[in-house]
């Protein structure tokens, strides 16, 4: 808003962007904005808990696989089960995989829902700084104090001021319902100012939550990383077998016969 000047025409041309500046605010940060803002990150926070626990479960059965794979490979080969045992994980591996590419979507999504959050909360922030003010309100309130000593000289009975304070109203040439008008802009400016500031601290409390989310949210995407690493070990580990079988049923299918 531009500052009133120090006439009364400029307090109405005051008082006129005012009047806009209020249905500008009323517009940035309503009471539905703030409940959808809310339910937003309650949704955010609840799909970041599923998200956890779903990937819990994911790491228990990839530890069960791990553990089978590992403490049973050798008496499988032992008893001339392997290939049997690698098929079955095969299979548990087949369907674990699907599970693995959905998590790694659903920690992007959340990613993405907490920027777009985050974004649509700093434009807002930027609006309410707007209006938080071009003018200091302790600026305000000694412009106000000046005005105030002027209308001091309409009182009956008033205290005697100063012949400077007496010069400066009149300089002014201004009458007492501009001075009025005067003290009514500046006094709704800063209630203005200080309702926008309050806002904005609002609105940074709740980027704040979200901001805080964000290293929550990479440290599922590192966790999802160790297990998809471990689920490709047991693959590849599983491949070099079958191909270690391969070789030697082949090789013994051409072994040549024992003498007689």
């Amino acid at each position: 808003m531009e500052t009133p000047t120090e006439t009364a025409d400029g307090a109405t041309t005051g008082l006129s962007y005012l009047i806009r500046e209020e249905e500008q605010l009323a517009q940035v940060w309503t009471v539905q904005d703030r409940a959808e803002c809310e339910q937003h990150i309650q949704d955010i926070a609840n799909q970041f808990t599923a998200a956890r626990q779903c990937l819990e479960e994911l790491r228990v059965q990839t530890d069960t696989l791990w553990e089978r794979f590992t403490m049973l490979a050798l008496e499988r080969i032992l008893s001339g089960q392997l290939r049997e045992f690698l098929d079955e994980l095969d299979a548990e591996l087949y369907e674990l995989n699907p599970q693995l590419i959905e998590m790694d979507c659903t920690i992007d999504r959340l990613r993405v829902s907490v920027q777009e959050q985050r974004r649509t909360l700093g434009k807002k922030i930027i609006m309410l700084e707007t209006l938080t003010h071009r003018t200091s309100s302790l600026n305000h309130i000694n412009m106000m104090l000046g005005r105030l000593e002027g209308l001091e000289a309409h009182l009956p009975g008033r205290p005697e001021i100063s012949p400077e304070v007496s010069e400066r109203h009149q300089r002014r040439q201004t009458s007492l319902p501009g001075d009025l008008l005067y003290l009514r802009v500046r006094l709704l400016t800063t209630r203005l100012a200080l309702i926008a500031s309050n806002q904005a601290k609002q609105l940074s409390a709740f980027d704040a939550e979200l901001m805080v989310l964000l290293p929550d949210v990479q440290h599922l995407k590192v966790d999802l990383g160790a297990l998809a690493t471990r689920i490709d070990c047991i693959s590849g580990l599983s491949r070099y077998w079958l191909a270690y079988l391969d070789l030697t049923e082949d090789g013994s299918r051409f072994q040549a016969p024992a003498p007689r």
